[in-house]
């Protein structure tokens, strides 16, 4: 079963969003973090800062935009792999989760980090993706997997994963 990917773009911002180019860095997140494991289906929604915001501050309690919220769905992914003997009792199955992506801070981070909004785009992407599938950044060896995965999903892409990889060094996520 192939993954169905999901993207919204508001309307504001679509003349300045390459989707397609989106899709295949979801797909690539998705098959790279799993090791081609997940056929789940996602959701990004890709909006402004204010949605964010609210989203943040609702299921967060964080009251302040950020450039990416992932709300997994199915809680069984574990850095990529799917363990197995965690009980659904949900009806999750088959949907990983959405991602929400502040359009209005991948312009603001691309002037910071000195990249193309549609490098930081890409790059922001891949990052949520792989929180749904359970990677995380609490230490700096999960950061530097987390960031190794991200930066292979842009070299894939045959965007700047160098720029990229510089970037993601840079940041204090």
């Amino acid at each position: 079963m192939k993954n169905n990917i999901h993207i919204d773009i508001e309307e504001n911002f679509l003349k300045e969003i390459n989707k397609e180019l989106l899709m295949v860095c979801a797909y690539e997140a998705l098959m790279l973090g799993s090791n081609s494991l997940c056929s789940d289906s996602i959701s990004v929604s890709i909006t402004d800062s204010e949605i964010i915001r609210d989203l943040n501050k609702k299921y967060l309690n964080n009251d302040y935009a950020t450039d990416v919220l992932a709300f997994p769905n199915d809680l069984s992914w574990n850095e990529g792999i799917k363990e197995s003997f965690l009980e659904d009792n949900f009806n999750n199955d088959g949907y990983l989760g959405d991602i929400f992506i502040s359009f209005e801070k991948i312009i603001e981070q691309s002037k910071i980090y000195s990249l193309s909004p549609e490098l930081e785009l890409n790059i922001i992407l891949s990052h949520g993706i792989l929180h749904l599938l359970g990677y995380d950044h609490y230490d700096d060896n999960s950061k530097n997997e987390m960031d190794n995965l991200t930066v292979k999903v842009i070299e894939n892409l045959k965007l700047d994963h160098k720029k990229a990889k510089i970037s993601l060094g840079s940041r204090n996520e």
